[in-house]
């Protein structure tokens, strides 16, 4: 993504908009909510996680459940 700040965080509200109605694959047909990102827009460094836990899927926030202690 390029752009000024605000620009980045205006494309990364509309991929999250895209992501939370999205049903193209399995974890749209059991998900509770679209985990999709917590922190800084402009961060040097992201993690990505493979898929939602239980918890992150219950919160809506990454890594908060058993993946999460390990980043601490």
């Amino acid at each position: 993504m390029s752009g000024s700040r605000e620009e980045r965080r205006d494309q990364l509200v509309d991929v999250y908009r895209e992501a939370s109605t999205c049903t193209r694959c399995p974890l749209a047909e059991t998900r509770t909510s679209v985990v999709f990102g917590a922190g800084d827009a402009n961060a040097d460094l992201m993690f990505i996680g493979e898929a939602p836990g239980a918890e992150e899927d219950r919160q809506g926030l990454p890594f908060v459940g058993r993946a999460g202690v390990l980043l601490v």
